[in-house]
């Protein structure tokens, strides 16, 4: 139905079709290789791959370091160390820290990551593919992205006692994270449906959805992206909302691992 309406409106506005879908199109390069011997055209591989590339390092970077920030807090509550250090720094002191101090140690690592990729494309005369304004769109979202779930990893590290205990509560965000992946065929063949659209903003995954859809042949408008980051901000304050007041409670709170209505509570509390 979509296509037919889209269709009928060319038709009436005196539009070809052909032209239109053109216009709305854009092809990433081609890249070429001038040797001694001759000219070789490059493998369009690269090309494809470049949206889950970039998606498969937000979630690298998110992931390992939120999983760290979870892991010292309750390695530091376990072992009786978070009272010795409450006696210096208030809890949204110590949280902040932790966060802002994960986030430096991912970004230095993704970096590096990038460094080697950017180096790579550089030998295969692709490096035209690494646009800096998806690269600045990559840092911006990476981010925001990193202060949301890093956030709500780091209340879950404070409300449990051990690993096994933050399993539960790490499952929800997890699938979060993972529906942009589940989803990213019909997100890449399709950018400007609707289905796309909406994934871009929805928190947290809007900021995968939006990466995808920028590093696809057909990159959404301007205004989208913004708006999508504004989301995103929303989210991230929002998260350290909710996240500071667990924090606050959880950290000398021990015994039976709280459930998803325990730590509204504890919301509710401090």
């Amino acid at each position: 139905m979509r296509q037919a309406l889209i269709g009928a409106r060319t038709a009436d506005a005196g539009l070809a079709r052909e032209q239109f879908d053109s216009v709305m199109r854009v092809s990433r390069p081609r890249a070429t290789t001038v040797t001694a011997s001759g000219d070789r055209t490059e493998d369009q591989g690269l090309a494809l791959a470049l949206p889950f590339a970039f998606i498969f390092f937000m979630f690298f970077g998110v992931m390992v370091g939120g999983q760290g920030l979870m892991t010292s807090t309750i390695e530091e509550k376990s072992s009786r160390v978070i009272e010795v250090l409450l006696s210096a720094v208030s809890p949204l002191e110590l949280m902040t820290g932790k966060i802002l101090g994960q986030l430096a140690v991912s970004g230095v690592t993704l970096a590096l990551y990038f460094a080697l990729g950017a180096i790579v494309l550089s030998s295969l005369t692709m490096l035209g593919l690494l646009q800096p304004m998806v690269v600045l769109y990559f840092a911006l979202f990476f981010i925001v992205t990193y202060i949301t779930l890093g956030a709500l990893m780091a209340a879950i590290g404070a409300a449990v006692n051990e690993m096994r205990e933050a399993q539960s509560l790490m499952t929800p965000i997890t699938l979060l994270i993972m529906v942009p992946w589940i989803f990213a065929a019909p997100i890449l063949r399709n950018p400007t449906s609707t289905f796309a659209t909406v994934v871009s903003f929805i928190p947290p995954m809007n900021t995968f959805g939006m990466l995808m859809r920028i590093t696809s042949t057909a990159p959404p408008p301007v205004w989208q992206i913004w708006l999508t980051m504004v989301v995103s901000i929303g989210a991230a304050v929002a998260a350290l909302w909710f996240a500071a007041k667990v924090f606050k409670v959880g950290l000398l709170m021990f015994g039976k691992p709280p459930d998803l209505k325990t730590l509204v509570r504890w919301v509710r509390m401090a």
